[in-house]
């Protein structure tokens, strides 16, 4: 080993397999000459440039590794806290040391609780309360865990996971996590209480196996608080979902097992359908004034709510609830398979109808090959979808509210 010091930086010139231990409180270049690994160790504030296949040891805190391009192959041991290591490529032992970083790294990296990864990737193995900035790679971590943007990988994370962007993504998260963007990616819940900002072309619980049937139960409550985007797959117990306004013609499928799910509709023409047991509640938004929000409805007792103009599909289900609100805009609503046969209901709310002023829009009714057309206010109307005969409308499936 051969040592150069001046005043404010050292020189260490090692040969292969050579080991030495640093003192505290130095800069250091460290260079590997020899065709093995030289090995270091590091205590406390530290600062190492690394030049060649060199293994590091920190046992304390406070200090800085930098690996010069081409140092690959290298392994660290981390015992201490509070050090980051910049542009490495090879394998961290860190397991029990906690609050260190690493920036511009690849490898395979094994962290405890509180670590920090920047643009780095690899397979990484870290405690909980991490956190992951433009980060790729196979991830599994703990609960409480924090990803700013994530792409192209894998991620198993625990609960209360906070993460702003993940895309083109495998991920599973635990119950009470929230993610502000998911594009084209495949998410796992495990528990309940999820909830994503944008869903952008991805699924959620929608793998199956060989049999088709799904591998994720979907427990509990999932939601959707922003936008639905692109075309769109959801399966779990229950919903709570709101389409917004960023795709007017997002289309989102549904297979939910749970009662009490609900549908938000945005604006343009975007669409629903649930092919699954739950029943849920349909609901267009107030705002689509120049568009149709339409909804299929699945085998259970379904409502649908049309404040907006929207088409309306009861689905396989019967005693379905199909109520056409009064609004300022109005509305054109179609019902696509209302029949009394299946104990279905029309609710007409807010347009102060009596028995008297229905019969008379009754009378006043047209049937066309498009079925039966209501006009209940100058702006408002429904059609009725297969319904020819006026007298399949009775106070028994009638409500006026």
């Amino acid at each position: 080993m051969v040592t150069t010091t001046n005043d404010t930086l050292t020189t260490l010139v090692l040969n292969g397999s050579s080991s030495t231990t640093l003192q505290s409180g130095y800069q250091y270049i460290v260079l590997n000459t020899g065709a093995g690994a030289a090995n270091v160790s590091a205590y406390n504030n530290d600062s190492l440039y690394v030049i060649g296949q060199t293994d590091v040891t920190l046992n304390g805190y406070d200090t800085t590794v930098s690996y010069a391009s081409g140092s690959d192959g290298s392994t660290i041991n981390i015992s201490g806290y509070d050090n980051t290591v910049t542009n490495f490529d090879g394998t961290v032992n860190a397991g029990n040391a906690i609050f260190n970083t690493f920036v511009d790294s690849t490898g395979t990296f094994t962290t405890g609780a509180y670590t920090s990864y920047v643009d780095s990737s690899g397979t990484i193995d870290s405690g909980a309360k991490s956190q992951f900035s433009n980060c790729t790679g196979t991830v599994t971590t703990g609960s409480d865990s924090v990803f700013n943007v994530f792409k192209d990988g894998t991620i198993n994370s625990g609960i209360k996971t906070i993460a702003s962007e993940i895309d083109d993504s495998n991920v599973t998260v635990g119950r009470n996590s929230t993610i502000a963007t998911l594009n084209s990616d495949t998410l796992t819940t495990t528990g309940t209480g999820v909830t994503v900002g944008a869903l952008d072309n991805s699924e959620v619980n929608y793998t199956t196996d060989s049999s088709g049937s799904f591998t994720s139960g979907g427990w509990g409550n999932f939601s959707v608080t922003g936008s639905i985007q692109g075309t769109d797959y959801i399966q779990g117990q229950t919903v709570s979902i709101s389409f917004g306004t960023m795709d007017q013609s997002a289309v989102l499928h549904l297979d939910t097992f749970g009662n009490g799910s609900t549908v938000q509709g945005g604006t343009g023409n975007q669409s629903v359908d649930q092919t699954g047991t739950g029943s849920m509640t349909f609901i267009s938004a107030n705002s689509n004034s120049d568009g149709v929000f339409t909804a299929t409805g699945g085998t259970g007792k379904d409502t649908f709510e049309a404040v907006s103009s929207m088409t309306m599909t009861g689905g396989t289900g019967g005693a379905n609830t199909f109520d056409i609100i009064k609004s300022a805009a109005g509305a054109t609503d179609v019902i696509k398979d209302f029949t009394a046969a299946a104990s279905n209901k029309l609710e007409l709310s807010g347009f102060g109808l009596t028995q008297s002023s229905f019969a008379t829009i009754l009378d006043n009714a047209t049937v066309s090959s498009a079925g039966l057309t209501l006009a209940i206010s100058s702006n408002t109307s429904v059609t009725l979808a297969g319904v020819t005969d006026k007298a399949d409308l009775t106070s028994a499936n009638v409500s006026l509210s």
